[in-house]
């Protein structure tokens, strides 16, 4: 039986629907690098806007792919979701706060957004419900939507935020969980969109985004703008200065592509998150791990241009 021509699967038909591991590949979109796992599929199915796929591992247990992308395992998801959420929240004192999650199907930000009292109000905006109703089947995140302070709306994400630019709403954190933009992610990697994002974060607010990392040797590369052909987020800011005051931390994150994650954060007053306010302590976030994040290696601080180009007091 032909092989599926799915992103770089290897997968036939028959490995499909068989109960026993079978070895698949994440896509690579020219990178010429992609990881290997071996995996049992236990669900796909297309949805209006991706392919989902949920598949389990022997050792990393549950894994979310949305159009052959890894999004989330049960065994590393909490790394990225504590560090995306901890940061931006505890870097500086806040108070009745509102967060914005865009996308963020399989709920682990919302997850982490809810951890704090102090967070009065949460939107979260996902364009597919499908990938929320899996998610909670299958992975167990535990992102809790009956929680009064939650407003979920499945809903294009650009739509959402020019209506709350034009009806003057703003929020306090504004986190990108995005896919990549090969999907349905793929209209918000613009220049209009993050004109939009700008105009809703508070003056105390930020913007969270954040991408893989790679380096080869010709310097520094995002997977965003590898898997996309264009700008990422992070381009688009550096270029347009919506928001002067950028600052950049990192963690690793073992199943995303590169293991070296990078995150971002946009405002506009120029108080630095780096030192947290208060001392909560998760599965991997606490205030020591909060403040060395934004220790970078050298390559990355030359290659972001952080001494000469961004805000980092």
């Amino acid at each position: 039986m032909a092989a599926v021509n799915e992103g770089s699967r290897t997968m036939t038909e028959s490995d499909r629907t068989s109960a026993a591991p079978a070895w698949w590949r994440e896509r690579s979109d020219g990178l010429g690098i992609a990881q290997s796992l071996e995996l049992t599929l236990l669900h796909r199915e297309e949805s209006p806007f991706q392919v989902i796929e949920i598949f389990d591992h022997a050792a990393f247990g549950r894994i979310l792919v949305l159009d052959g992308y890894v999004q989330a395992s049960q065994a590393d998801e909490f790394i990225y979701h504590e560090m995306a959420l901890h940061v931006p929240l505890l870097g500086r004192e806040r108070r009745d706060t509102s967060v914005l999650i865009v996308g963020g199907g399989d709920g682990g930000a919302l997850r982490e957004a809810l951890v704090h009292d102090f967070v009065s109000q949460v939107t979260m905006v996902e364009i597919d419900r499908r990938v929320i109703e899996l998610s909670n089947r299958y992975l167990g995140v535990e992102g809790d939507y009956d929680d009064p302070r939650v407003t979920l709306v499945v809903d294009n994400a650009g739509d959402l935020v020019r209506a709350a630019r034009s009806e003057g709403r703003t929020y306090d954190v504004i986190v990108l969980d995005l896919t990549e933009p090969v999907g349905p992610s793929a209209n918000l990697f613009t220049e209009d969109f993050c004109a939009d994002l700008a105009a809703i974060v508070s003056e105390t607010g930020v913007i969270v985004d954040s991408d893989s990392i790679f380096l080869t040797r010709d310097g520094g590369h995002f997977l965003q703008e590898v898997s996309g052909g264009g700008e990422n987020l992070v381009s688009v800011m550096r270029r347009t200065r919506l928001l002067p005051h950028i600052e950049v931390y990192r963690t690793k994150i073992p199943l995303y592509p590169g293991a070296d994650f990078g995150f971002f954060l946009y405002g506009r007053d120029g108080v630095s998150l780096r030192r947290p306010v208060a001392a909560y302590h998760g599965r991997h976030y606490d205030p020591e791990v909060h403040q060395a994040a934004f220790a970078l290696p050298r390559w990355q601080r030359d290659w972001l241009g952080l001494e000469s180009e961004m805000a980092v007091d």
